[in-house]
């Protein structure tokens, strides 16, 4: 039994029957070691799938059908996303296959989102951001009641993010970033808030090797900023504008702005090979946190468990995934269909594009 933001989530007792899921290719696996057959420059798509379907909460959730009792048939979307998530995370996980083919989940993205239709490849992030929109949008039925008559600024926000409606992606996934505008001439400040899914860090220009906390610290460091219209001085000032964490999520996950666009030519993107260094355990956040939440009884010290790796250049690459397997506490890598054993040491590398961290405790997957 584990509990995040409320929600209680039980480990079946025994794998329920599943029905057969796109096409499937026999061989058997462990669990959570099944491929996924590229469907046509869907690895953008593959890379991501994997490291969703290594989040443990998130895949008991599908596996034991909890979803289900939270189905939004009201959105956009209407419930379909997270239906065909969770019945490819199903057959990830019966360890009955050497590699299954996605067919039906792409299918139905790519009727919400036509860029993922076709065969061209597409980013993992632009991908990851839409499909945690979607899912979250599909399960945003959980009623949240305000509890006193006086609430913060940063809790209106969230309120007004979520309409009181909330969602297990939300409570996995979400959390938020308080803004802070000062004025350098009187000091007046002024806070917005906005929610994320992940978060966007630019890598340390004309450095090969960087480390993750660099790119933290130029996220949240604050810049200079003119033409501020300071409410108190009635006039345009120039101001600091700050960055700060007021919520943070069970789940962190962290996308390396790697593509930027090429000024010499037009439309053209370069790929920022930087060799990132990152933590795989012990990724401390207090620095980078708003002091509300700073008083805040939640963990501020996160763990790595997967990564979305991107190799080649934006015209020509490829992704893959790492991810630490709760089944069996050891990396794995992730190749479109082919899983093969991964040695810590080789988690980190020039590839890494988008980091998955957690706070949870271990949540042991042998279902």
């Amino acid at each position: 039994m584990i509990c995040v933001a409320g929600v209680k989530f039980q480990l079946p007792a025994a794998p329920p029957t599943y029905s057969i899921y796109s096409s499937i290719f026999p061989l058997r696996r462990g669990r959570g070691l099944t491929g996924l057959k590229n469907l046509g420059n869907t690895c953008y798509m593959n890379s991501i799938l994997q490291c969703l379907s290594n989040t443990p909460q998130l895949t008991e959730y599908c596996i034991s059908d909890k979803y289900k009792s939270y189905i939004s048939r009201s959105n956009r979307t209407n419930g379909q996303v997270i239906e065909e998530v969770a019945a490819l995370i199903k057959e990830l996980w019966n360890g009955q296959y050497k590699c299954v083919a996605s067919r039906d989940l792409r299918y139905v993205v790519g009727q919400y989102q036509k860029i993922f239709r076709g065969v061209d490849q597409q980013d993992s992030h632009e991908f990851l951001t839409i499909l945690m929109d979607w899912l979250h949008s599909d399960l945003q039925t959980l009623h949240v009641a305000r509890q006193r008559e006086t609430i913060s600024a940063s809790e209106k926000a969230w309120l007004e993010f979520t309409k009181a409606k909330e969602s297990m992606i939300l409570h996995l996934f979400y959390g938020q970033i308080k803004s802070t505008v000062k004025c350098v001439a009187c000091n007046k400040e002024s806070a917005t808030y906005e929610c994320f899914s992940n978060l966007s860090l630019e890598l340390p220009p004309n450095s090969n090797v960087c480390q993750l906390n660099q790119c933290m610290d130029m996220y949240f460091s604050g810049e200079r900023i003119q033409g501020w219209n300071c409410p108190n001085c009635n006039t345009k000032r120039d101001a600091i504008k700050k960055l700060d964490i007021s919520k943070l999520p069970p789940v962190l996950v962290v996308h390396l702005k790697r593509f930027y666009a090429d000024p010499g030519n037009t439309g053209a993107y370069i790929k920022k090979q930087n060799y990132l260094r990152f933590p795989l355990d012990n990724l401390e956040m207090t620095p980078y946190i708003a002091r509300a939440e700073s008083r805040a009884v939640t963990p501020k010290t996160y763990q790595l468990y997967a990564v979305s790796n991107h190799y080649g250049t934006m015209e020509g690459g490829h992704y893959t995934a790492f991810c630490k397997s709760a089944n069996y506490g050891r990396w794995f890598k992730f190749d479109d269909q082919i899983v093969s054993a991964l040695d810590t040491s080789n988690v980190v590398s020039s590839a890494a594009y988008i980091l998955f961290y957690t706070w949870l405790p271990p949540m042991q997957m042998s279902l």
